[in-house]
């Protein structure tokens, strides 16, 4: 049982190890800001229609767009914006940082579960009050 225990408490402290480890990646990942789309490939802004919107005087910035409410202006005149006049970057870091925070959760909930459960165990000895009485023969 002792070496029950002893290996329990050894997978416990790696799975804390791997935790710490993939919840400090992400915190890293947060701290960097490569994640954005890069400028020279931006994207339509319908690409981030389900990630925000943007309204001017209380209409979407699309609809205004699309209906040629708003225009550039070009030295003395102005043209129309389209819709491919307007792009975005995006900033992915909940997709880049979404396995490490689950892996990271899920090892130090592991390791705190059979850390908990460590005290439980029953230690190879038993107390002498639960013994059977021997019988003299």
């Amino acid at each position: 049982m002792r070496n029950f225990r002893l290996t329990f408490l050894i997978s416990a402290i790696v799975f804390l190890s791997f935790g710490i480890v993939q919840l400090g990646k992400a915190l890293q990942d947060f701290h960097r800001n490569y994640f954005w789309t890069p400028t020279v490939r931006q994207e339509p802004l319908e690409k981030g229609k389900d990630t925000f919107e943007v309204y001017i005087h209380g209409k979407l910035l699309n609809s205004r767009i699309q209906a040629g409410e708003l225009a550039l202006k070009n030295s003395e005149s102005w043209s129309v914006l389209t819709e491919g006049d307007v792009t975005v970057r995006l900033n992915h870091i909940q997709e880049v940082t979404r396995v490490p925070l689950l892996v990271g959760v899920g090892f130090l909930s592991a390791a705190l579960a059979w850390l908990v459960a460590l005290p439980g165990m029953r230690s190879g000895q038993e107390s002498v009050g639960s013994q059977p009485p021997r019988s003299v023969t």
